[in-house]
């Protein structure tokens, strides 16, 4: 039994015909389950499903807090309760977890703000003060939890020399959380530092929705994303070079001159077109993002956000439909050795996948 939240046709869906076809290709049967965001239409799926003892349940809570009520009344040790992606929390019951290594993640996105921005010691880039905002998901999910976590683990050393600093003040994750995740409120916060004229350098955003509506700000305040790591260094923006000082304009002009036969006409200006060219003061801002879409490959090979680190969903489910075939056969499924994760109820054993960082680079062969 699976039971995912939103529907057949976005990434959960993907995913569910994933975990099908492998565990219906060595003969079991698969009743897949969608709840959308709806919270008690999960619950009732669960209960049908435990009713019905399946060897395993495979479940990405739609609430994450919601199902252990559910797990508890039926207390059903001879069915493997398995927590794809989003851990189910505060059960006893959940046997095993698998989902991406999120703090690793968080750990790409910030050498990848890094390397973006030219920083690579904290003690000899100390003192560049690069203004970056730190975007974070959800301060009640775990993932986004984990995320920030390893982001800052990469990104401390720098803000304690001098070599980053964060304007709006949000270095922690009470701060920097953005309820759900909303790609608005992203946006709102980059353009209100946009308002108060901080030269922003970059923008560390655990998601490409997210990364997508701050691009948006950024193009309309006339800011190019840096389409590439390691464009960026420390030193000053060199002024543009200009042609000799014009005359102080007290001095009258020189009507008596007699025109230079050989110079060249002025050229009639062009009414219908302005200078459209890019303020050369104006440094590209690096930014970062994340997902299980491959929205956020192809806004690196558009150049509108600098990287990302992908989550393939097609890895996950073939990784869950192996463990499912282990726990049916009687066997323990493979986890990644040494790793748990507290629930809130036990410390779950937990298979981690590792996530990709896809740059300008990769992205075309990520695309095909």
């Amino acid at each position: 039994m699976v039971l995912f939240p939103g529907s057949e046709d976005d990434v959960w869906g993907a995913s569910a015909e994933v975990l099908s076809s492998e565990l219906e290709g060595d003969g079991y049967d698969v009743d897949v389950q969608f709840a959308g965001d709806d919270i008690p239409r999960q619950l009732g799926q669960l209960r049908g499903a435990l009713a019905a003892a399946p060897a395993a349940v495979v479940i990405a809570p739609v609430d994450a807090t919601a199902i252990a009520a559910e797990l508890a009344a039926a207390d059903d040790p001879d069915v493997a309760i398995i927590s794809y992606d989003r851990l189910v929390l505060d059960a006893p019951e959940v046997d095993y977890y698998a989902t991406f290594d999120h703090r690793e993640a968080g750990r790409m996105q910030a050498q990848s703000l890094l390397d973006g921005l030219g920083l690579t010691q904290p003690a000899s880039d100390a003192g560049a003060a690069l203004a970056v905002e730190l975007l974070a998901g959800s301060g009640d999910d775990p993932a986004a939890q984990a995320a920030f976590a390893g982001a800052m683990e990469m990104l401390q050393p720098y803000l304690d020399s001098g070599a980053l600093v964060v304007p709006s003040g949000r270095t922690d994750l009470e701060q920097a959380a953005i309820l759900r995740g909303k790609p608005s409120t992203a946006a709102s916060r980059v353009e209100a530092l946009l308002d108060d004229r901080v030269e922003l350098a970059g923008v560390l955003s655990p998601s490409d929705a997210m990364s997508a509506a701050v691009a948006e700000v950024l193009a309309d305040a006339g800011f190019d994303i840096a389409d590439e790591l390691g464009g960026w260094t420390a030193e000053p923006v060199p002024p543009p070079e200009t042609g000799p000082p014009p005359p102080d304009a007290t001095t009258p002009p020189n009507t008596d001159a007699e025109p230079d036969a050989d110079a060249e006409p002025d050229a009639e200006p062009d009414a219908g077109s302005g200078d459209d060219s890019p303020d050369p003061g104006i440094r590209p801002v690096v930014l970062t993002g994340g997902g299980s879409t491959l929205d956020g490959a192809q806004a690196v090979a558009d150049g509108t956000q600098t990287a990302t680190v992908y989550e393939d969903p097609q890895e996950l489910a073939r990784v869950v439909a192996s463990m499912v075939r282990e726990v049916v056969g009687g066997g323990e499924p493979t986890v990644t050795q040494g790793a748990t994760t507290d629930n809130g109820a036990r410390a779950v054993p937990t298979r981690l996948l590792v996530p990709q960082l896809v740059t300008a680079l990769e992205a075309p062969a990520l695309l095909g």
